[in-house]
């Protein structure tokens, strides 16, 4: 199938992503290098490369711009620490708009350090360190926020909620921002709105929802069920009255909207694969394509297949253009 005439009209859309904006910084240490510390007698390792990259809703903008979205809009926060310049330098060099992007004097913009150890022709990713908000979102940044995003929900072609943080009311999407997101998807019915979360997909109204079997069971269920994934989809469809999409793995993904289900197939990948961002991918890909008119079907498997060229990219985020799918 050629998707040429649907990837043409992506330079026309206009999509926001909502949510935790975090800095994925990757430390890449040369195992050759490894020094004894004098004070510990403790391996020392040596950083011989520092690469910085949006991450979390911030990778899911990077995926947009990168699959030829024209007009994509940042909106959250982030801090006014060093992270939070490195993260808005990295936005800025790809375009993006971030008007949306509220600062927040006394937050910590959130961070994911990521070592990994060089070993000959060998890589490996050493324990991540998290850099995180410990303490509940304050009210006026919440308002900040929102009113922000409801400025431009009337040029929007899709919004995508990114719920990272697991942390409760302590990211972007804290309980009274959430209402008020199903609000803004109940007042705008023509309006794409899709929800990832980690730990409350199955909080979110009036609007798609994505998660992997673990997080649905969860949701539906209160606990991990991954024998009862097709039940928990259908629950959690019938809440939301509006399309569910669910990834499984290696075996592709599945779409519950309108009283059916569509299989897309997972893609066989060989050699080493590193999973980080592939559920970020989907969403990107999903998204955009539906925004730009694919059917559910479509829409699916050019997020598969998004996903698939994502996770053969070791120690990385993920870059996915057009032509990759």
């Amino acid at each position: 199938m050629s998707y040429k005439p649907l990837f043409e009209k992506y330079k026309n859309l206009s999509i926001a992503v909502f949510g935790d904006f975090c800095l994925d910084e990757y430390l890449w240490l040369d195992a050759a290098l490894n020094e004894a510390s004098l004070e510990t007698g403790d391996v020392a390792y040596q950083c011989v490369k520092r690469e910085i990259s949006p991450g979390a809703a911030g990778n899911i903008v990077k995926n947009l711009v990168m699959m030829g979205v024209g007009t994509v809009y940042a909106a959250g926060y982030t801090g006014e620490d060093g992270r939070g310049t490195d993260l808005r330098r990295s936005l800025e060099k790809l375009g993006v708009n971030m008007t949306c992007l509220v600062s927040a004097p006394g937050r910590e913009t959130p961070a994911y350090v990521k070592p990994w150890l060089m070993e000959g022709e060998k890589c490996r990713e050493l324990n991540r360190v998290d850099i995180k908000n410990w303490t509940p979102t304050p009210k006026e940044v919440e308002e900040a926020m929102v009113a922000q995003l409801n400025k431009i929900v009337g040029k929007l072609d899709a919004l995508i909620i990114m719920d990272q943080l697991t942390e409760e009311n302590c990211g972007v999407v804290t309980d009274k921002v959430r209402s008020q997101l199903s609000q803004i998807a109940k007042d705008n019915p023509k309006l794409i709105v899709y929800a990832d979360s980690r730990n409350r997909i199955g909080r979110f109204e009036n609007m798609i929802i994505k998660g992997n079997q673990h997080e649905i069971t969860n949701a539906a269920f209160g606990y991990e069920d991954l024998g009862n994934v097709p039940k928990a989809c259908e629950l959690l469809q019938q809440k939301t009255g509006r399309p569910l999409v669910c990834t499984v793995g290696e075996k592709g993904l599945r779409i519950y909207h309108d009283g059916t289900v569509t299989k897309i197939a997972g893609v066989a990948i060989s050699g080493q694969v590193d999973v980080t961002g592939a559920g970020d991918m989907v969403t990107s890909g999903f998204v955009s394509a539906l925004a730009a008119g694919a059917t559910m079907g479509e829409a699916g498997e050019i997020g598969n297949k998004a996903a698939a060229v994502c996770v053969s990219q070791i120690g990385s985020s993920g870059v996915v253009r057009q032509e990759d799918i």
